[in-house]
């Protein structure tokens, strides 16, 4: 077509030139005879000679004067160039014909301009820009041919910018003058009349074109098209077969395959459908959705049910009634592969939907089934679903088996707050549902009680218990753990009379919980100081208990020693303790101590000193290292051993000088060196005593022995000096007034009349400024305040007790004031209390609150470091109870991921995800799926998370949070439809208000939707 226009623009140059030359009469110069040859050059397409003629004539024109009478071969010369550049396809050619119109707006050449610059932007695919340069060209000014050209590339470019009717019309001009673009033409009039829905007019025109070879293959194709679209089924079969056998590489052809494979699926083939849509699927990056659902149903009616699988979980992604019908028949067809829990996640997503009531109905009885056999309850879904179904479908031809299955998720489920408001909701309940009633308040119960909630579990047991015996062993279990809550709230009484309850209506007397509730209750009584039924109810629990290896046979040995021990049956009491360090040697440090007391209290000494050598050397991290050394210390003075036993005390003294024995072996010191005559070394403990422990009964002891002391050394001028030293520090003598009104007021107290004693307290105080009892008398008033709540009174009286340097307060001193810093939020100064607590607890319940403290403290005051140490030290203790090693557990992996060491937080995590009950199991159960995705162990990650809906939880956020990672997990394998229904489920299903949660659905959508 290019060479056509040149020689139509060519034609019009020559008569240009030709009219010209004819009004010329003047003799030819040298510079028209340069024009003159350019022009010749010209017009035999000798386009580098007439350049270089017409840019001579024109340099040698411009050294005259602009305003010659050349100015009309100027413009002639300026067009052949322009012309020339834009025949050979220079850059500039366009702008170059635009400054010659810019230069000469009234050249006869100007439409001719106008028409190369069109087709420069229209040969660019500029087709806006072509319009333009096109639409405003005169064209009566231009040959018949180029009128022709002009027509075709004005509708083309008006085609291709939308403009469908101006095409047509251009489109229609074409063939007036010519036939070159007059087929083209007949074709785009025919294709904008299918584009715009006048299909039998589209399709007399590419009937017309079906005889020209050029165009015979688009003609059908659009003809085959039109039948698509009017329903010609048949019609569109055999021409999409024809087309395909003569064109088997046309570009048309991934088209043909999809119109033919739908029209094979409205003709009732379905094999056929299969086969054309498979070839269509394959040539196309992005194949139609109704086409992938038409592909799938009819592999579903074949029996192909893994292609069906395959193609219509492509189709499931938008909320339609495609959308649905679709997950109906995936869900079939994953019933068909056994896979139940993606069947189940179908249904759910069919059911979800409303446009078709029948599916929707089928559907959710599907979903409701599969969620009750798969036991999938992760946000309270088995209950849900079936009173979703019953309320949605109450006339339903599945009603009354919904109704029996109801009753039997209430047996089975895990959500156990979602059961309870359901059934609640029942006006009638039968005795099968009340049966499951009694039992989901048993279990909420228990759910409360591994919270470390103790007041909320009793609340839920009691009502398990009020129901009566719908299900009788969820009645007396209720017992048994109302008992065991009423005894972690220290109320041994009401836990005593549970637990006999429990052990009366328990019919598994081999059952572990029956003889559990011996060991229980011998610890009730022996919290009670009634060692009697202690070691009656010890007793039992040693005989029925089987397992050699637990940590409660060998502690009940323990106990029954200790009671033996108070009866004051020591060589009884010895063979216990024996038992108790056979069955436990790692942990039998207690009982080894026991053994070697009792042994010096029926004389053996030799045998009390081995057993206490035995604390030192095979328990050197235990609490009894320091009684032992002051135990031993004080047999070798009764074996009259003075060396070893200054040997005993002194190391007490340097190893545990924060321990309430270090006084006490000082002034044991002192005494053995007086006795031994060593009397300087005598001085020298009792100023040790007195000076390290000022304030302590010890102390006052020790300046009292060290008066005789002095007497000896002939120098009591010399103690005089000394005492005077001490000023008011130190009260020798003790009047007797100070005395009786002190005991007094501890008479009072000790009768439990705290008002009386408060005031006898306060009033001795205020008479004996300094008296000798004061560190006593703020002790007890600072434990009246603790008890009455005032606690910032009850902190500044323990304060001063402790300023006093009176060590036999110190330890409970120090455990109250710590207790009451923290729970003033006070941590820094908490921190501080717990930490000089750890140092001189003696008992293990201030020592396990002192490590308790640090490990919470460190938390909230950033000394993460304590907090893991204490966390460490913690879960060295034996016999630590669930809840803190749960919560020790549970810091320790936090530290651990915050320092990016997630290998040292797997076992915390594995342990703590053993039980999803509780907030750290939940938390910790996703954080270790977490961690192997992490690692990139997706099938380990995979696994722990669908562990965790199974076994459910009440902890609802950190299952969402377990859902996204599945859709996380199910990305990353290319597996959409899981990772969309996990989320679509999420979205459903969480009642939770989390905007985190709510984000990361958002987003994970978007990335499937998007990819």
């Amino acid at each position: 077509m290019r060479t056509v226009t040149k020689i139509i623009v060519m034609a019009g140059l020559f008569l240009s030139f030709a009219d010209a030359q004819a009004q010329r009469s003047h003799p030819i110069d040298a510079r028209e005879r340069l024009f003159s040859e350019g022009k010749d050059f010209f017009l035999l397409k000798n386009y580098a000679g007439a350049t270089d003629k017409l840019e001579a004539f024109k340099k040698a024109e411009l050294q005259t004067s602009l305003d010659s009478k050349y100015k009309d071969l100027i413009q002639e010369a300026d067009y052949m160039l322009a012309f020339i550049a834009f025949n050979e396809g220079k850059d500039y050619a366009t702008e170059q014909l635009e400054e010659f119109l810019k230069t000469y707006p009234d050249s006869q050449h100007g439409d001719e301009a106008c028409l190369l610059i069109g087709k420069g932007w229209f040969e660019r695919a500029e087709y806006q820009n072509a319009e333009k340069w096109l639409a405003d060209i005169r064209k009566d000014a231009l040959s018949d041919g180029q009128q022709d050209e002009l027509n075709y590339r004005l509708g083309y470019s008006q085609m291709k910018n939308g403009k469908l009717e101006e095409a047509r019309e251009s489109f229609g001009k074409v063939g007036e003058y010519g036939v070159e673009y007059t087929q083209a033409a007949i074709y785009y009039i025919a294709y904008i009349d299918y584009a715009t829905g006048k299909y039998d007019d589209a399709l007399k025109e590419f009937n017309r074109l079906k005889r020209t070879p050029e165009y015979r293959e688009k003609s059908d194709y659009y003809i085959a098209q039109i039948n698509y679209l009017k329903d010609n089924y048949d019609e569109v079969v055999k021409l999409a077969d024809r087309l395909l056998r003569t064109y088997p590489k046309s570009e048309n052809n991934n088209e043909l395959y999809r119109i033919a494979g739908n029209s094979y699926y409205y003709l009732g083939n379905q094999e056929k459908t299969v086969e054309m849509l498979k070839k269509y699927v394959a040539g196309t990056d992005k194949p139609g959705r109704g086409e992938l659902y038409i592909m799938g149903i009819c592999d579903y009616y074949l029996g192909k049910y893994n292609d069906a699988v395959e193609a219509l979980t492509k189709t499931v992604t938008d909320d339609d009634e495609t959308g649905q019908n679709a997950s109906m028949f995936l869900g079939q067809s994953y019933l068909q592969l056994g896979d139940k829990n993606k069947a189940r996640m179908a249904f759910e997503t069919a059911s979800a939907l409303t446009f078709n009531k029948k599916i929707q109905e089928s559907a959710l009885y599907n979903y409701a089934l599969l969620v009750h056999e798969t036991s999938f309850t992760g946000f309270g879904e088995s209950v849900k679903v079936f009173e979703q179904f019953l309320n949605d479908y109450p006339n339903s031809q599945y009603s009354d088996k919904v109704n029996d299955y109801l009753a039997e998720v209430y047996l089975t489920s895990k959500n156990y707050q979602s059961a309870l408001e359901s059934i609640n909701k029942i006006r009638q309940p039968s005795t099968k549902i009340l049966e499951a009633k009694q039992n989901v308040l048993f279990q909420l119960g228990n759910q409360e009680f591994t919270n470390n909630k103790m007041e909320a579990a009793i609340e839920y047991f009691t009502k398990t218990i009020e129901m009566g015996n719908y299900d009788p062993e969820a009645s007396a279990n209720a017992y048994f753990w109302r008992g065991e809550s009423y005894y972690r709230l220290e109320n041994y009484q009401n836990a005593i009379t549970d637990f006999n309850i429990f052990r009366n209506l328990s019919r598994q007397n081999s059952s572990d919980t029956y003889s559990l509730v011996y060991y229980n209750l011998g610890y009730c009584y022996f919290k009670r100081h009634d060692f009697q039924q202690s070691l009656v109810s010890f007793r039992r629990y040693v005989t029925l208990e089987t397992n050699e290896d637990s940590k409660s046979l060998a502690d009940s040995y323990n106990r029954i020693g200790d009671c033996l021990f108070y009866n004051r049956q020591f060589a009884e009491a010895e063979t216990n303790y024996t038992r108790a360090a056979t069955l436990q040697p790692s942990s039998a440090d207690y009982a080894v101590y026991q053994k070697g007391f009792v042994l010096g209290l029926q004389k053996d000494y030799t045998g009390k000193i081995r057993q206490m050598d035995r604390i030192v050397s095979d328990f050197p991290e235990s609490q009894y290292l320091d009684d032992a050394l002051y135990e031993r210390g004080r047999t070798y003075v009764l074996l009259d051993k003075p060396q070893e036993a200054a040997q005993s005390f002194n190391s007490l003294i340097s190893r545990y000088p924060n321990s309430t024995l270090a006084p006490k072996a000082g002034v044991q010191l002192g005494l053995l060196y007086y006795n031994d005559n060593q009397l300087e070394n005598s001085v020298s403990a009792y100023k040790k005593v007195i000076s390290d422990y000022p304030g302590s009964e010890e102390a006052k002891v020790a300046v009292q022995d060290l008066k005789s002391v002095y007497i000896d050394l002939n120098d009591v001028s010399s103690y005089a000096q000394y005492v005077n030293s001490l000023g008011g520090a130190m009260q020798i003598e003790v009047s007797e007034q100070d005395s009786l009104t002190f005991l007094a007021a501890e008479k009072l107290f000790t009768r439990g009349d705290f008002s009386g004693a408060q005031r006898s307290l306060v009033s001795y105080l205020n008479t004996f400024k300094g008296g000798a009892f004061s560190s006593n008398a703020n002790y007890y008033l600072a434990k009246i305040a603790f008890d009455e709540k005032n606690y910032k009174e009850a902190k500044r009286l323990f304060s001063i007790v402790l300023e006093s340097g009176d060590t036999k307060f110190r330890e409970e001193s120090l455990a109250r004031k710590s207790e009451i810093e923290y729970m003033d939020k006070d941590y820094a100064p908490a921190l501080q209390s717990f930490k000089d607590l750890r140092l001189v607890a003696e008992t293990r319940e201030n020592r396990l609150a002192a490590l308790l403290g640090i490990m919470r403290c460190g938390q909230f005051t950033g000394n993460e470091t304590e907090s893991l140490e204490a966390s460490g030290d913690l879960l060295k203790e034996p016999n630590l109870s669930p809840e803190i090693e749960m919560e020790a557990r549970y810091l320790r992996a936090k530290y651990y991921l915050k320092l990016g060491q997630s290998d040292k937080a797997l076992g915390d995590l594995t342990a703590l995800s053993k039980d999803t009950r509780t907030e750290y199991g939940a938390e910790a159960k996703y954080r270790l799926a977490q961690y192997y995705y992490d690692k990139k162990d997706v099938t380990r990650a995979e696994k722990e998370m669908l562990n965790f809906i199974e076994n459910g939880t009440n902890h609802q956020y950190w299952l969402a949070r377990g859902f996204i990672l599945l859709a996380d997990i199910y990305i990353d394998k290319g597996d959409d439809f899981q990772a969309r229904q996990y989320l679509t489920s999420l979205k459903r299903n969480y009642g939770g208000k989390s905007e985190d949660v709510d984000r990361m659905i958002e987003q994970r959508l978007e990335k499937i939707k998007t990819k």
